[in-house]
């Protein structure tokens, strides 16, 4: 499995905003997060850390 969970990092505590997500394409200042069913989440957020090992993708707001 290769999906990952993503995370909005603020004032250092983590918070998840969507699991599985197999896809993020940036869109200007915005990126798009799609997940194995297809869903989609548009955040403006830049990314911070992604951890593949530990499927994470850790973004600031």
């Amino acid at each position: 499995m290769c999906e990952a969970i993503v995370f909005v990092v603020k004032d250092g505590k983590q918070e998840k905003i969507m699991e599985d997500v197999v896809t993020v394409y940036p869109e200007g200042d915005k990126l798009i997060l799609t997940d194995i069913f297809g869903e989609q989440r548009i955040i403006s957020a830049s990314i911070n850390k992604v951890d593949l090992i530990g499927h994470e993708i850790f973004l600031n707001p």
